[in-house]
């Protein structure tokens, strides 16, 4: 199993009761538009030695609120798009780093019955009835159910726009990667360098490994390269499976380094490999071989 990455612990990291208003930010940003004005608050509500849970507040202020202000307050309740009223109560890491704006301690106050209920599956060994989340979860809380009960209609526009940025996006990047695919060469692979995006370490693996790694899919390069204009499946099959079967042993004498970012980047060379070596339906027994 992958380790977790560690970054400095959060701010919010502390006992439950302490109360932090933040600002809220646009929920589709555009680098013209004015910030929100508005302000949100949240309560820390449980804490385990591997995640904080906190409650958001159902108040908006056009100003960090006081203490006294947040504690009129109930739990916010979820009710924008497909929401029935869900509690916005959910959990994240002890170091996530929060990616709240303006962040402000405002003190600490005794859990409400409420809070106190909603705070119990996080503690309760069975975990029944929990959210994880990023803690930005919560300026999107906020801002998204303010929007959806006072500015429904741009809200829905603004989406729809924001999906179809998306859906062009990704054809755009399909049809790049398709272009690469087809221009790919052993030459132009072994001319590049796979992996650069991983650094800085923590939170990717030791730059050792990551040298490794290079080192280690050059040589598959070259392997495949030796076995002509079109290999036979099953030599390119053996190349392509020795180099998963090093990240294996790597990874495991790293200390389980390879996560959900090097694992895509992994899968990504795997599968530029075996479509050079002419059989790109070996990538998909690469999850057959791999242990990360």
């Amino acid at each position: 199993m992958a380790a977790t990455k560690r970054s400095p612990k959060s701010p919010v990291d502390v006992e439950p009761g302490a109360v932090f208003a933040f600002r809220t930010s646009p929920l589709h940003p555009d680098p013209e538009a004015p910030g929100t004005g508005r302000f949100g608050a949240l309560a820390v509500v449980a804490r385990t030695p591997e995640v904080i849970a906190v409650a958001v507040f159902d108040g908006v202020w056009d100003r960090v609120p006081a203490l006294e202000e947040v504690r009129e307050h109930r739990v916010l309740r979820r009710r924008r798009f497909a929401h029935t009223g869900r509690p916005a109560v959910f959990a994240c890491g002890v170091d996530d780093p929060t990616g709240l704006t303006g962040l402000t301690a405002l003190g600490t106050a005794p859990l409400t019955a409420e809070q106190t209920k909603l705070a119990a599956p996080y503690v309760s060994p069975r975990s029944v009835g929990t959210s994880f989340s990023p803690l930005a979860l919560a300026d999107s809380d906020v801002e998204g159910e303010w929007r959806w009960e006072h500015d429904r209609e741009a809200l829905l526009r603004e989406r729809e726009a924001a999906e179809e940025r998306r859906r062009l996006a990704a054809e755009a990047e399909k049809e790049r990667y398709a272009a690469r695919l087809a221009a790919l060469t052993w030459e132009q692979l072994l001319a590049e360098t796979p992996f650069e995006r991983w650094t800085p370490s923590p939170p990717f693996p030791p730059a050792a490994f990551r040298r490794a790694a290079v080192r280690r899919v050059h040589q598959a390069c070259r392997e495949l390269r030796d076995l002509g204009p079109k290999p036979r499946k099953p030599a390119a099959r053996k190349v392509l499976k020795s180099l998963v079967r090093w990240f294996n042993t790597a990874d495991r004498a790293a200390g389980w380094v390879i996560e959900t970012e090097e694992r895509e980047d992994i899968s990504l060379v795997l599968e530029e490999l075996a479509h050079v070596a002419g059989h790109p339906s070996l990538v998909m027994e690469a999850d057959e071989w791999r242990e990360w």
